[in-house]
């Protein structure tokens, strides 16, 4: 991961922890944001993006959000990552 990428991942693990409250719980780029590990729901996935728009001062396409791109940590670091970059 770039020092962008860990930058964007950091912040993606913050709003987890804090807005999600979900405290220490143990985070890395293969963690699934859908399934059962985490116990996500949609509200809990719309937090995610809110937050991360939120501490970046992004515009994040709801139309763009999906399985793919919100299946887990590291993929919605990368497409968040892709959108600063103009994708």
């Amino acid at each position: 991961m770039s020092d962008r990428s860990t930058e964007l991942f950091d912040v993606v693990c913050d709003v987890l922890r804090t807005d999600l409250k979900l405290g220490a719980v143990e985070l890395t780029p293969d963690t699934p944001l859908v399934g059962d590990e985490l116990g996500l729901d949609s509200l809990d996935l719309l937090m995610v993006v809110t937050g991360t728009e939120k501490r970046l001062g992004l515009k994040i396409p709801n139309d763009r959000l999906g399985r793919d791109t919100m299946g887990t940590v590291g993929a919605f670091v990368a497409f968040v990552d892709g959108l600063r970059d103009g994708e």
